[in-house]
C-alpha cells in the first residue's frame, strides 16, 4: 500500500505539470484533482499501518522473550507498535479520529522505537550471554 503511496503522490505531481493533454482543465480543477491524489495517498497509508503496527508488535514481543536487546527498550516496542495497530484501526473506523488524536502521534512512538532499536543493535549489538 505504500507504494500506492508514492504512486499516487507522483500522480499529482504529474496534474500539476505541463503535458500536452492537461490545458483542457482550468487551474482550479487541476489543484482540485492534485489534491484528491494526495488524499488518496494518505488513504492507501492508513491501510498499510495496521499491518506495519501488527508486524512491529509481533517482531518486539519476540525481542522481549528472547532478552537479545534490554526487556525495557522491548516491552517500549510491543506497546508503541500496539498503540500504532489501535490508532490505525480507529482511524479507518472513525475517519475523523486524527482530530481527538494528531495523526503524527499514531506512529510516531513506534519509529521511536525502531530507532532506538536500530541504533542498540548498531552500537551494542546482541547480548553475548544469550547468543553462547
Amino acid at each position: 500500500m505504500w507504494g500506492v503511496t508514492a504512486l499516487n503522490t507522483l500522480g499529482a505531481l504529474r496534474l500539476l505539470g505541463d503535458a500536452a493533454y492537461l490545458p483542457v482543465f482550468e487551474a482550479d480543477q487541476l489543484q482540485t484533482l492534485a489534491r484528491l491524489h494526495i488524499a488518496a495517498s494518505f488513504d492507501a497509508y492508513y491501510v498499510g499501518l495496521p499491518f506495519w503496527g501488527l508486524a512491529s508488535t509481533v517482531c518486539s514481543y519476540l525481542w522481549f522473550k528472547s532478552r537479545y536487546i534490554p526487556r525495557a527498550l522491548a516491552a517500549f516496542g510491543v506497546i508503541s507498535s500496539a498503540w500504532c495497530v489501535i490508532c490505525a484501526f480507529a482511524f479507518i473506523v472513525f475517519p475523523h479520529f486524527d482530530t481527538t488524536v494528531n495523526a503524527s502521534w499514531f506512529d510516531l512512538p513506534m519509529v521511536i522505537f525502531e530507532m532506538a532499536l536500530g541504533l542498540w543493535l548498531l552500537f551494542k549489538g546482541l547480548s553475548a550471554e544469550i547468543m553462547k
